[in-house]
């Protein structure tokens, strides 16, 4: 099967690129023949994070746009990962809006959470309304009371189905370290400045915690965004921000204060979190936004084979896609931790930094737990949806 996988908004570098490239993983792996067409209207600093091998990279509000369109059309799926923005050119969105009109079956992804973020997306009720169907990461978010708005134009019911971001948990076993060969002292953070992203939790638990047993602290992805000024005056840290990461010597930082680093190539972070005995993933989202979805950067430190260090607010409320359970109440070789129980999570942290066997019990637990959300399962539920859908559409033509 042909499909065509759609980036308005053009490559971000962040979330919806990672999907993109799992997503085209997953139909490689299974036989399709994926196009990723993205728009190269606006300039992202992230854009070289991840490789997408199947890459057409151009303006839409120029010539190359005519390739996207015919690719498009030719394909037998059309899938929309983002929209062009508010503040992309009015061409670029023109142009866009006429791919929501091809006679071929259109799938939305709609992966934003919150309004002000799908506020900042173009076309977004042309998106839902001319697609044949769509999926979010919850149906109880913002974007669901959007589609269920009454619109007299447009009467029809539309479901949202639920999707979950997965990996390709074979694909990193090439990165996965015995405990031998992981610093049992160092602890990393990774995402980016977006106050959601609970950076402070982080520098909070190293400064009260792991500063005083000697250990090291880094982040990955803090970028000199609008807000960096705002952590930065709350934080004190080594400012690596501009700096190429593995050209620092951090051998005399530890027991100090955390050392921060900006953006990265998403390879060779993976390579350095799995050297680590810890990978800490806090984010803050409202409970009606989260259903069964975790973040790649969860799954991510799982698939290195640290030990994962996650906000507990967000595992009470994380149903397991598999087991129906919260998180927090599944033997998932995790620590959960919160701004309640950090004392409790340090004691943990000291008996994992010595204690190999309970590392390894640790670890292989996360690993089992975890690895339902493999795309050969996440995905694979999308298509079965997908496929059920297209039929009834290609029944409802005959």
């Amino acid at each position: 099967m042909k499909v065509a996988i759609v980036l308005g908004r053009g490559i971000e570098g962040c979330g919806v690129t990672k999907y993109t490239v799992e997503l085209e993983r997953w139909l490689l792996n299974n036989s399709h023949t994926p196009m990723v067409y993205a728009s190269k209207d606006k300039k992202w600093s992230r854009n070289g994070s991840h490789e997408i091998q199947n890459l057409v990279h151009v303006r839409f509000d120029r010539d190359g746009f005519d390739e996207v369109y015919e690719g498009c059309k030719s394909s037998d799926i059309i899938i929309f990962n983002s929209l062009p923005s508010v503040n992309h050119s009015k061409k670029c969105q023109d142009r866009f809006s006429t791919l929501l009109d091809l006679d071929v079956y259109k799938v939305f992804i709609q992966h934003d959470h919150n309004k002000s973020s799908l506020r900042r997306n173009s076309v977004l009720q042309d998106s839902y309304e001319k697609s044949d169907i769509i999926f979010a990461h919850s149906d109880t978010g913002d974007f669901a009371d959007i589609v269920n708005t009454p619109n007299l134009f447009d009467m029809r019911e539309r479901d949202i189905h639920l999707m979950q971001p997965g990996i390709s948990f074979s694909h990193y076993e090439g990165y996965y370290k015995s405990v031998e060969d992981q610093d049992m002292k160092h602890h990393k953070w990774i995402g980016r400045t977006a106050r959601w992203k609970n950076y402070d939790m982080m520098f909070d638990f190293h400064n009260k915690y792991l500063k005083e047993l000697g250990h090291l602290t880094t982040f990955e992805g803090i970028d000199k965004s609008p807000i960096f000024m705002e952590l930065k005056n709350r934080n004190k840290f080594f400012d690596e921000v501009v700096s190429e990461t593995d050209t620092i010597d951090l051998k005399d930082r530890y027991g100090k204060d955390a050392t921060v680093f900006g953006d990265y190539n998403n390879k060779e972070m993976l390579n350095r979190m799995s050297k680590c005995g810890f990978g800490y993933q806090l984010s803050l989202l409202e409970d009606r936004f989260i259903k069964k979805s975790l973040e790649y950067t969860h799954l991510e430190i799982v698939a290195v084979g640290a030990i994962p260090v996650f906000r507990k607010e967000y595992g009470d409320v994380c149903i397991h896609r598999h087991y129906d359970k919260p998180l927090t109440e599944l033997d998932s070789g995790t620590i959960w931790l919160s701004e309640n129980n950090m004392e409790k999570c340090i004691d943990l942290v000291k008996e994992l930094s010595y204690n190999e066997e309970l590392r390894e019990e640790y670890r292989n637990k996360s690993y089992e737990v975890y690895s339902y959300y493999d795309s050969k399962y996440t995905t694979q539920d999308m298509f079965d949806k997908m496929e059920i859908s297209y039929r009834m559409k290609k029944n409802e033509n005959e």
